[in-house]
């Protein structure tokens, strides 16, 4: 008997997921992303994946996004000895969330003649929803010495449509 009432919850629990698929199918929208230092060695340079994470009651608002990929600050040591000289810098990538012109939610990476991996997500809860673009600039900053520290081009991923 006890069997019998377990696989009637059971099957219950199976239509009730299958009647309300909003509920279990949060969507995300993998888009790559690159950004560098602007300068001609490109000592700085990130690239990687934005996974924009869609709410579960809609397609929109973005919930979140997550960030994964890497930050280059050269010369790296597998770099060939010729591709760039140490020019006592470190850089940082700077990934900013807004959610039309308010700034949601920002993280920084930075590396110093590395390569450095990292995963984190922007947002991804209540007071956040509704990111519609990131804004991904690299920066690079002294080591030792005083500024003047200097960056390149922000570059700015919007929130994919969802048909």
């Amino acid at each position: 008997m006890r069997r019998v009432r377990f696989a009637a919850i059971l099957m219950t629990a199976i239509a009730t997921a299958l009647a309300f698929p909003a509920v279990a199918d949060a969507a995300t929208i993998n888009q790559p992303f690159a950004a560098d230092s602007g300068d001609s060695c490109r000592y700085g340079s990130t690239a990687g994946t934005l996974g924009w994470q869609y709410g579960t009651t809609s397609p929109l608002p973005v919930a979140g996004v997550a960030v994964t990929g890497k930050l280059a600050d050269r010369p790296t040591p597998s770099d060939p000895a010729a591709t760039c000289r140490d020019d006592g810098y470190s850089s940082t990538a700077v990934f900013v969330a807004y959610a039309g012109s308010v700034e949601v939610a920002r993280q920084s990476r930075t590396a110093n003649n590395a390569t450095v991996s990292f995963a984190f997500t922007l947002g991804g809860n209540a007071s956040t929803i509704g990111i519609s673009r990131v804004v991904i600039q690299v920066c690079r900053n002294p080591v030792i010495t005083l500024p003047p520290s200097y960056c390149g081009k922000p570059v700015t991923y919007l929130a994919p449509p969802v048909a």
